[in-house]
């Protein structure tokens, strides 16, 4: 074989090891969130109920993110706003990375102010990357 021919060969070969090596990666990604008063809830319940009410004097608000082949590369980005009106002001923003490699559950808590939640309407957003992902609506009320 020429000299020529042997290059091209492996260069056909470097190319798709490169595209086989790309399109099988898993990409990072959010597969779902959940709001819920338990750090560790039943996920069941959690899956059929879609709206989130929550009493302002509640132990704790959590945000459960179910994320998918994250990196330490990849960056999430929580942004808890309150609804005044027809606008929003953004109440708590985290920002965080993976320590490592993998997919699972990560949990973030609202803070409170005065050991207690302010009443009204809610929405937790979150992004992977920069990219917005998925919202959730929720409310709280002053009604024990």
């Amino acid at each position: 074989m020429k000299t020529r021919n042997i290059i091209i060969i492996i260069i056909c070969t470097i190319i798709l090891v490169l595209v086989l090596i790309i399109t099988l990666q898993k990409k990072p990604d959010i597969e779902n969130i959940y709001l819920s008063s338990d750090r560790n809830p039943d996920f069941e319940k959690l899956r059929l109920n879609n709206k989130y009410s929550f009493n302002n004097r509640n132990l704790d608000i959590y945000l459960i993110i179910e994320a998918k082949y994250l990196t330490p590369e990849d960056e999430i980005k929580v942004e808890w706003s309150k609804t005044e009106g027809n606008s929003y002001k953004i109440i708590q923003e985290n920002i965080l990375s993976p320590d490592r490699r993998g997919s699972g559950k990560i949990v973030i808590s609202l803070v409170k102010k005065d050991n207690i939640y302010s009443p009204g309407n809610y929405n937790v957003k979150v992004y992977l990357n920069g990219e917005y992902k998925i919202s959730e609506e929720f409310n709280i009320s002053d009604k024990t």
